[in-house]
């Protein structure tokens, strides 16, 4: 087990509590990214002649470690994937890059495989990958390169994100013409369900999922540009210093189990409690915050093709969905109320701070008769606290 931080014992208690599943807490992330027409300004398709493709892989376990009355989160197993199809000349430079960086760590080679400690590289080259279901053209070909701990059987793992990425490519939708609201109206809509976003995970200081984006180098976050061939140093760094990296990814994982519970939190669960809103929350995030408030959760954020879209079971007495911090129904559960009869209704303040300024953010796609509270989560909990007496 590799140490990556030192817990209070408060935090461990959180950990445990909360994170730990049969003495580990899987995390995963999946990021596919094609050059295709529909994507043009963001990967720089031009033509038949621009089909980059990236994807990224990674699943790992932490797990809890006490030493001398000091805890530790601790990586225990991991897995980091990543699948390049590029042009000839960038794959030949992404492989030097590798190898450079594989001089660099000292490993080993041993039976086709790069070793370091615990640490194991496997770099294949392929003319036309197997994987790929479209004709590339001639002057492009493939490397993957995974990083592993020694004795880790990845390939049902592996298997999961190529399953993936044959059946999955999301459009965003067009957006229609919802109606803004007030507090007063959208209480007749009580009881609710609630699809939770990242909106209020960032009120308790859990980093936006941009973050992660950069983190793992998937797409940038002030151009919105997929990062392709030279612009792409994840595995060479992860390679290079590991420890350091390992570091840096567990840097949301940590800010879960440190998340500053809110006042917004804790009036959405006294609305909770008492029936305003109903049944399970279905969960965009990871951070296991209303698992502190005992109340049910559905994780939506899962990989496997057969649930990835998963089917929504409504309460049988709430009249609406409330999606809170929801940018886009990637998962469609907003979709399934709609067909189940349900009003679909937005909070969120469409848009977000950043360095001192208010950037504009509309959501993605809600529909003509879709309703929008265009307040933030903590003022919205509020001002409903306010108005119910709660």
């Amino acid at each position: 087990m590799i140490k990556l931080a030192k817990l209070t014992n408060e935090e461990a208690d959180i950990f445990k509590k909360y994170f730990l599943e049969n003495d580990k807490c899987i995390f995963e992330g999946c990021w596919l990214r094609n050059q295709r027409p529909e994507n043009a300004k963001k990967s720089g398709y031009i033509d038949e002649t621009t089909q980059r493709r990236r994807y990224i892989h990674f699943y790992i376990s932490y797990a809890l470690t006490t030493a001398n009355n000091e805890n530790f989160l601790t990586l225990k197993d991991f897995y980091y994937y990543v699948s390049n199809t590029l042009l000839q000349d960038e794959i030949n430079d992404y492989e030097k890059r590798i190898n450079d960086a594989l001089h660099y760590g000292n490993y080993k080679q041993e039976d086709g495989y790069f070793i370091n400690d615990d640490i194991q590289v496997i770099v294949n080259k392929y003319k036309n990958h197997p994987q790929n279901t479209s004709k590339f053209p001639d002057n492009y070909s493939s490397i993957d390169v995974v990083v592993c701990n020694k004795n880790n059987d990845y390939s049902k793992i592996q298997e999961r994100m190529w399953n993936l990425s044959r059946k999955m490519y999301r459009m965003p939708e067009k957006r229609e013409n919802p109606t803004y609201i007030n507090v007063n109206e959208l209480i007749k809509y009580l009881p609710a369900q609630i699809e939770m976003g990242c909106g209020p995970s960032i009120d308790a200081n859990i980093p936006p999922l941009h973050v992660m984006h950069e983190t793992y180098k998937v797409q940038n976050h002030q151009t919105g540009h997929f990062y392709f061939a030279s612009e792409d140093d994840l595995m060479e760094n992860i390679i290079k210093n590991p420890q350091k990296m390992f570091e840096k990814f567990s840097s949301t994982i940590l800010a879960c189990i440190r998340a500053n519970i809110t006042e917004g939190y804790k009036d959405f669960n006294k609305l909770y409690k008492k029936g305003y809103f109903k049944g399970v929350v279905f969960n965009n995030n990871f951070d296991k915050i209303m698992r502190r408030f005992d109340i049910p959760e559905i994780l939506l954020r899962r990989y496997d093709i057969n649930e990835y879209i998963q089917k929504a079971n409504f309460e049988k007495d709430v009249k609406s969905l409330i999606c809170i911090g929801c940018h886009a129904d990637r998962r469609q559960i907003q979709k399934q109320a709609r067909q189940a009869g349900l009003k679909v209704i937005f909070i969120d303040p469409e848009g977000f701070i950043e360095n001192g300024q208010f950037v504009s953010y509309p959501i993605e796609a809600p529909k003509n008769e879709d309703l929008i509270l265009k307040m933030t989560f903590e003022d919205a909990m509020k001002e409903l606290c306010k108005q119910l007496n709660v």
